[in-house]
């Protein structure tokens, strides 16, 4: 039987940034924005699905809140408060 050290020579690793690219603030800014280009996002379709998805569910939602229960309330205030918390709080969740 080998010893459990042998997983670790199987596995590549390989570091997000190139052994060239830094953080320094004497660099260049476009050079910055390409490192923060290729760092920033990971391109899996799975994620990119749900992300979809959770910004469709989202924007579902406040239409319902919005037209379907504040909207037809009879007390003004009532629907302006809790559409501008309801808001506020989808946009919070989105950011």
């Amino acid at each position: 039987m080998q010893p459990s050290g042998h997983r670790l020579r199987d596995v590549e690793h390989h570091p997000l940034l190139a052994e060239n690219d830094n953080y320094d603030s004497s660099s260049s800014s476009s050079s910055e924005a390409d490192v923060a280009d290729r760092v920033w996002f990971i391109r899996d379709g799975c994620g990119m699905i749900c992300a979809v998805m959770t910004w469709l569910l989202v924007a579902y939602a406040d239409f319902v809140v919005t037209f379907v229960m504040l909207l037809p309330s009879k007390d003004f205030w009532y629907s302006v408060v809790n559409g501008v918390i309801f808001n506020c709080l989808a946009v919070l969740a989105l950011s």
